[in-house]
């Protein structure tokens, strides 16, 4: 750790020019913390004066930033704490002056403050901003009306998240000014006189704080002064000016560095959630998370990599979180999210949704438009029946065609899915997905249900790997409901995909459904299955409960295809399959909630008008 402070420090002074030893020179400097001189060590950072030593409070981070090393504050915990008495505080001038970088505004964002501002108590001075602009505040004796009137001026000029700049507040004892980026923005002579300080305040660094506010700042800070005096402009101009390669700098927030997949939910149980995404250049992934802001919790990626993942564990069941995401590369360039929201699974008594979606293949306005659909309905999570995209080995597509169009849902809903045939086992599915080994087949609870997740693509006879794992899984399961999803389906009436019914065309012979998966019917109906979920048919059928090869009202099992959500649309053959109850050619998606012994199932459209919908509730 110290050889990376050294060298950052050394990166530093060969970039920006910094003077430490300026300040035996400086007029009547009070103070002077700086990232060049004296970086924070130790939970502690000295002033170059010597003079003073900050208390530093969360885990603010030396960082890179364009031509200087920055100490970066993640704008909930990080803030530095200055002990110091009022009495050793400028009296009759003042200036405060930091170089500094704001991502994200507020109402009253400090970044050097003394203050009370508390009901009619107001006292002290802050340099700080607002949602638009930059600010300086300041009580003195012509204004106080009792227990002091702060005056606050702001900046014209609006600021610039993510950017460099130099903002100076300035008091001679009669006028107060505000200057950014060497520019005179605002003045007021409503205050005059001697400063004004609380009794019990707080020097703070990084924030404002003072007995009943905190506002962290989200941005950077390279230098912080205070001087016994009023700055003139020529000198403000002239600090700008020696400085000019960090106002011409861009900001690297998302943009050196940028997501390409976005932050998505990944495998969420009742105490555990997995947050992934992908950066443009290799990076280490941060997941700052909390009940409620601020975002106080923390877990990183162990290494820097391309495509992240970072499991949050410990969580409470049922339990809504907020959580953002900042990815950093190793030159410092910085990727982050706005703050997203995601909640653990609920405990078997408590009522839930899910959302189900297939053959998204390669249509990404189709693909949004139902995602989005799905979302508005606020499910706990969302199955894919599989045909995620066209072409699993093109990684475009799977950028392209279903993660962006998906990311609103993806962000906020975690994801389970089965592998398809246009997947092509390639490695992105088991890359982008973070799943139950071995990743093609696995099971997972949720609520009162289990699923059973499932690859139609390989051998799925009596005896094969996947047979022996589902009845066994199947055998020990104690969940009410039951769900199956693979990607081909048991029972389709398509017109062509088993069997030209059309003009039945010789060799083929007419089949119900998928072969394969229709060796799974036998398990299914001994263990009683609910519902088995397929895709693969690019349109929506919904079966009468089967048992047997026949319609059984009461013991039988619900086959459902949902391929609608943005392959090719297909058809239905021209005569009725005896196990269909509704048949629809259209883009889709699907919705069940599920209390208890009951589930309602909801179909529909892309414009969202509902087109099937069944009821059930099971016996005891």
């Amino acid at each position: 750790m110290h050889r990376l402070i050294a060298a950052l420090v050394f990166l530093f002074c060969a970039t920006v020019r910094v003077f430490p030893h300026a300040d035996k020179v400086e007029d009547r400097l009070v103070m002077h913390f700086a990232t060049g001189g004296h970086p924070p060590s130790n939970g502690r950072w000295e002033d170059i004066n010597h003079r003073h030593l900050a208390e530093v409070k969360g885990t603010p981070t030396l960082t890179n930033i364009g031509p200087a090393v920055a100490l970066q504050f993640n704008g909930y915990t990080d803030h530095m704490l200055v002990p110091i008495k009022p009495e050793d505080l400028p009296v009759t001038a003042i200036s405060l002056a930091a170089w500094v970088i704001v991502n994200e505004t507020m109402a009253d964002g400090g970044i050097i403050s003394y203050a009370q501002d508390n009901g009619p108590q107001e006292k002290g001075f802050a340099l700080g901003f607002d949602e638009r602009s930059f600010t300086f505040s300041l009580a003195t004796e012509k204004a106080d009306d009792g227990d002091g009137k702060l005056t606050r001026i702001r900046a014209n000029t609006p600021l610039t998240a993510g950017k460099w700049h130099y903002v100076v507040g300035t008091y001679d004892g009669e006028t107060m000014k505000l200057f950014v980026n060497g520019r005179e923005e605002a003045t007021s002579k409503e205050q005059g006189g001697k400063i004004l300080y609380p009794a019990k305040g707080r020097f703070t660094i990084g924030a404002y704080i003072d007995d009943n506010e905190f506002h962290a700042m989200d941005g950077a800070l390279y230098e912080a002064k205070v001087y016994g005096r009023a700055m003139v402009a020529t000198e403000i101009q002239a600090a700008a000016r020696q400085n000019r390669a960090l106002l011409d700098h861009e900001s690297s927030i998302n943009k050196e560095l940028k997501f390409v997949v976005a932050p998505y939910l990944q495998f969420g149980t009742r105490d555990s959630m997995t947050i992934m995404c992908e950066t443009s250049a290799e990076a280490q992934m941060l997941v700052e998370y909390a009940e409620r802001q601020p975002l106080v919790s923390r877990t990183r990626s162990e290494e820097a990599r391309l495509i992240n993942t970072v499991t949050l564990s410990g969580l409470k069941p049922h339990t809504q979180y907020f959580y953002r995401v900042t990815c950093t590369d190793k030159n410092g360039n910085v990727a982050r999210s706005d703050i997203l929201t995601l909640q653990t699974a609920p405990g078997p008594e408590t009522p839930w949704a899910f959302g189900i979606i297939g053959d998204t293949q390669r249509n990404p306005e189709v693909t949004k438009r139902a995602t989005d659909g799905i979302f508005a309905l606020r499910p706990n999570m969302t199955i894919h029946c599989g045909d995620v995209v066209d072409d699993g080995f093109a990684k475009h597509q799977w950028v392209s065609d279903l993660f962006a169009p998906s990311a609103t849902l993806f962000s906020h809903v975690p994801l389970f899915p089965v592998i398809g045939n246009h997947e092509k086992n390639a490695h992105w599915y088991y890359d982008y997905f973070h799943l139950p080994k071995p990743e093609y087949y696995y099971t997972f609870t949720y609520g009162n249900a289990q699923f059973f997740m499932i690859d139609s693509n390989k051998d799925l006879s009596p005896g094969s790997e996947q047979y022996r794992w589902l009845e066994a899984e199947l055998r020990k399961s104690k969940a009410t409901w039951k769900f199956t999803c693979h990607h081909h389906p048991c029972f389709s009436s398509d017109e062509n995909d088993y069997g030209d019914r059309w003009k039945g065309k010789a060799p083929e012979g007419f089949r119900s459904g998928d072969e394969n998966a229709q060796r799974l019917v036998e398990l299914y109906e001994k263990y009683r299955v609910d519902v088995a979920f397929a895709g693969h048919i690019h349109s929506y059928e919904r079966a009468w409960p089967i048992l047997q090869m026949q319609v059984n009202q009461k013991n039988g099992v619900r086959y459902i295809v949902s391929g609608g959500g943005g392959g090719g649309l297909e058809q239905a053959a021209p005569q009725r399959a005896w196990f269909t109850v509704h048949v629809q050619r259209g883009h889709h998606y699907c919705y069940a909630a599920v209390h208890d012994r009951t589930i309602q199932f909801k179909a529909y459209d892309l414009e969202g008008r509902l087109f099937d919908t069944f009821e059930l509730t099971k016996g005891r």
